[in-house]
């Protein structure tokens, strides 16, 4: 944000204020096909102003730094509890999940309604 201002948050997204900000971590992953694997992942949630909240997310090798997965998109919550987020993977992969949240409990239910695919990536 410029000058050092922070923008008013929009009273469609107050419940999820919670999120925003920069979250990192690590974690293991494993996958029938391939040898277990440690990764850093971290997550950034923003606003505009708008009621919407952006979000990005990366993930590395931890024993390389070697980035692996990339993905943003959109949180769009609705005042009666209901949200809907729009993904775009790295890998062209695009996904809608829709689902619910609970601001006071932070709690965020989601399923996947919608996945398409572009191009492979090479």
């Amino acid at each position: 944000m410029d000058g050092g201002e922070r923008r008013a948050v929009h009273p469609a997204i107050e419940p999820l204020s919670y999120l925003l900000g920069t979250w990192r971590g690590k974690g293991e992953g494993g996958f029938p096909t391939i040898s277990s694997f440690s990764y850093g992942e971290e997550l950034h949630f923003s606003h505009s102003g708008k009621p919407v909240i952006a979000y990005s997310q990366r993930t590395w090798k931890l024993n390389s730094g070697e980035p692996m997965h990339a993905e943003s998109g959109y949180w769009r919550p609705k005042p009666d509890g209901t949200i809907e987020i729009v993904i775009a993977q790295s890998t062209g992969l695009v996904e809608v999940q829709k689902g619910t949240y609970n601001g006071e409990e932070k709690v965020v239910k989601l399923k996947s309604t919608l996945v398409g695919n572009a191009s492979k990536v090479i």
